[in-house]
């Protein structure tokens, strides 16, 4: 009986570098022996023999040596040396010593000897199943009777690598339907305020425009839920003008102004503007104009549930142009209520006491819908993944999902739909 010796070596660092190694393994290399009953084959001096007319034994081996090339993370690879008995006498096979890094394995089991008679042929089967990135290496030394060729070494190697690289991008869903319902404090103190929101009427109706937003306007005012207008739309002429004229709406109104009260009434499915006004398929804004705070009867949070019963959450916005702060010189009350309104809803909130008149046109940007759920195309390598908005990498308010194969948002106010969202990683890639 005779002896199989394989030995794998196993290093985290794949630093085993075949174009380095010697013909022979190295002398300090650990081997597991198996007892076969016979001496060790004697390497030392090859035999030369007498190739008369005796029989001589002969080895070929095909391929020498085998590139496995990049082989894809998590996928597998094989391939079979072929050894034939090319000689006159029986080749006989006494053992094989196998050097190997871990991706890399042979598969073939045999028992030895392995005799083959001239003509004859075997196939070993090696595998190599890619688990890292590392360089990967593999040597098997055969021992046999062939004539100067006692020893016959063979060799194969190949480096993991990812699948690709991979970015989604997310064009954010660019709304450009609108419905717009001022609500105008027509207090005795507000007609410096009016004044100003006449002055950029126009300038706001030319935003809208120029975005090709398909627009209607109304406009109510803090003591009352009735249009002091008909519908304003990109069809009516002059459309700015008429705006312009709309909020001007006299300081003779109630003292005790209920903004968000007028609007829910204004909005309320029994309201002047409850039927026909608001489109399924537009974004609804409520801009309330004030120099004081509200007074309604009912609690901030009962009209923010009003306001979503009527409006899917990403498409209702409540934008205040009130009193920020205290500011000397300017006779204002702070908006608290309607500033607690905007934060709920993601409005714009401007300072009444400011230029605020020029500001107004940011209220007509288009409005895109964010979603907080981002499926990728691909699989990815978690560890891989970044997310992009306008160049700028965002570090947190996200984690991946593998059971959905998304990025999910755990803070909205983290992106915006005004630059596209882009999420980039590495992923294993298809084995095939």
């Amino acid at each position: 009986m005779q002896r199989l010796l394989i030995l794998l070596l196993v290093s985290c660092s794949q630093e085993y570098d075949i174009k380095g190694s010697k013909d022979i393994p190295p002398s300090d290399v650990v081997v597991d022996t198996v007892d076969t009953g016979k001496p060790p084959v004697d390497i030392s001096t090859p035999e030369t023999g007498d190739t008369g007319e005796e029989p001589v034994a002969l080895i070929h081996v095909e391929p020498y040596d085998y590139d496995f090339g990049e082989v894809v993370v998590d996928c597998s690879e094989s391939y079979d040396v072929t050894i034939s008995s090319v000689g006159t006498a029986p080749l006989v096979i006494d053992e094989f010593y196998y050097i190997n890094t871990p991706d890399i394995t042979m598969v073939s089991e045999y028992k030895f000897p392995i005799v083959m008679e001239p003509g004859e042929k075997i196939k070993i089967t090696f595998e190599y199943n890619e688990n890292d990135l590392f360089i990967d290496t593999g040597k098997l030394y055969i021992y046999s009777n062939a004539l100067g060729k006692r020893e016959q070494k063979i060799s194969h190697h190949g480096q993991g690598v990812i699948g690709g690289s991979h970015v989604d991008v997310f064009e954010f869903n660019k709304i450009n339907k609108a419905d717009i319902l001022f609500v105008v404090d027509n207090s005795c103190s507000m007609s410096e305020e009016q004044a100003d929101l006449a002055d950029n009427a126009e300038d706001f109706v030319k935003t809208l425009t120029f975005a090709g937003t398909d627009f209607q306007i109304s406009v109510i005012t803090t003591d009352s839920p009735e249009p002091v207008t008909p519908i304003i739309t990109n069809d009516s002429y002059g459309a700015g003008r008429a705006l312009a004229e709309a909020v001007e709406v006299g300081v003779t109104g109630y003292a005790v102004e209920m903004g968000q009260e007028m609007a829910r009434k204004s909005l309320g499915p029994t309201g002047a503007l409850g039927k026909g006004f608001m489109r399924e398929d537009a974004t609804l804004s409520v801009v309330v104009i004030s120099d004081e705070d509200d007074y309604s009867p009912l609690t901030d949070l009962e009209y923010y549930d009003f306001f979503l019963s009527i409006k899917e959450e990403q498409l209702f916005f409540f934008h205040s142009v009130v009193g920020v702060t205290m500011v000397p010189g300017c006779s204002i009350e702070v908006g608290t209520r309607y500033l607690s309104q905007s934060f709920y809803t993601s409005g714009v909130s401007l300072d009444v006491c400011g230029p605020w008149g020029s500001s107004l046109t940011t209220l007509a940007n288009p409005v895109y819908t964010i979603e907080t759920f981002y499926p990728l195309s691909k699989e990815p390598m978690p560890s891989t993944i970044k997310v992009f908005l306008g160049g700028f990498e965002l570090i947190s308010d996200w984690l991946y999902d593998d059971t959905t194969n998304s990025v999910i948002f755990t803070d909205i106010s983290a992106i915006s739909g005004e630059e596209p969202l882009q999420i980039s990683y590495d992923y294993a890639g298809d084995c095939d």
